[in-house]
C-alpha cells in the first residue's frame, strides 16, 4: 500500500516551517509545500484546520486523515509512520574509546543573561547539550532550539542545561536566545574559536550542524552532526540520553 501523501502549508519566514521541511530532507522523505507568500490559496486552508488561525506550518495528509499543526519532530516522525513512511530514525553516535575518558575543551564565554559561563564551572554540576549555532539568521537552527529548549520539567529532572553558543556578537546572541531559548541562555562565540575547537576534539566537519550531549565531568557521551539542524537527534532522544546518565552513578 502506498503512503499517504501530503502537503506542508507554510510560510518562508516560520522557522518551524523550515525545521519540519529541514527533517524531512534528512529522512528522504519527498513532501510538496506551498508557501502563504506565494500562494493565496494557503490562508484559507490554514484557517480551516486551525479554527480560523493562520498557523504555520500545517500538514494535510491524504484527504484529511492526518492534520498536524506545528508539529514537534516526534510528532512529524509519529504521522509519517502512521501514514506508511518507510524511513531510518536519526540517532546520535554514542563516543566510545579513548574521547569518552577525555573532557571536551573547557570555555568562557559572555552569556546573554550578562556576564560570562565557564563550561567547567557550572552551577550544581549540571549536564550540558551544547547545540552550536553558525547562523544567527538560520531558521531551521532556530524552529530546532525552540523544541529543544521546550523540555524544561525533563533538563530540570536530570539536571541538565541546554546551551546554545552562537557564531555571533554578544548583542545578537541576547536577541537571538530572548527569541528562540525559552529563558535559557544564549552564549556568544563570535569568531568562532570555541566551535573550531570543538571541530578539532571531535572530527567534525566545520559547516555541519552540531549537538553534544556532556556528562557531569564534561566528558562527551553522545555527539549529533548533519548537514542542517533539522537533521540532529530529536529533542526525545536528547533527554533519553540525560535520562540514561541519570542512572548512572557519580564517582
Amino acid at each position: 500500500m502506498n503512503p499517504l501523501p501530503f502537503v506542508i502549508y507554510g510560510s518562508t519566514v516560520c522557522e518551524d516551517t523550515a525545521l519540519v521541511t529541514a527533517r524531512l530532507r534528512a529522512l528522504n522523505i519527498p513532501f510538496g509545500v506551498r508557501y502563504v507568500q506565494t500562494d493565496a490559496g494557503v490562508n484559507p486552508i490554514l484557517e480551516k484546520y486551525n479554527n480560523g488561525s493562520r498557523v504555520t506550518p500545517t500538514l494535510v495528509f491524504g484527504n484529511d486523515e492526518i492534520v498536524l499543526s506545528e508539529p514537534t519532530i516526534e510528532q512529524l516522525e509519529s504521522a509519517l509512520d502512521k501514514a506508511g513512511y518507510t524511513f531510518s530514525p536519526l540517532r546520535g553516535a554514542e563516543i566510545r574509546g579513548e574521547l569518552k575518558n577525555q573532557r571536551v575543551p573547557n570555555f568562557t564565554l559572555p552569556s546573554s543573561h550578562g556576564g560570562e559561563v565557564t563550561l567547567y564551572k557550572l552551577p550544581g554540576r549540571k549536564r550540558a547539550v551544547l547545540f552550536f549555532v553558525r547562523d544567527a539568521a538560520d531558521r531551521i537552527s532556530q524552529g530546532y532550539v525552540r523544541q529543544l529548549t521546550n523540555e524544561r520539567a525533563l533538563f530540570d529532572e536530570y539536571n541538565a542545561l541546554p546551551i546554545p553558543i552562537l557564531t555571533a556578537d554578544a548583542e545578537t546572541t541576547r536577541e537571538w536566545a530572548n527569541e528562540f531559548a525559552r529563558g535559557y541562555a544564549g552564549l556568544s562565540d563570535e569568531n568562532g574559536s570555541v566551535r573550531a575547537r570543538y571541530d578539532r576534539a571531535l572530527g567534525i566537519e566545520p559547516s555541519r550542524a552540531l549537538l553534544v550531549v556532556l556528562d557531569t565531568y564534561c566528558v562527551p557521551r553522545v555527539v549529533s552532526s548533519a548537514e542542517e539542524a533539522g537533521g540532529l537527534i530529536a529533542p526525545a532522544e536528547v533527554t533519553s540520553w540525560l535520562r540514561l546518565l541519570d542512572y548512572e552513578c557519580d564517582e
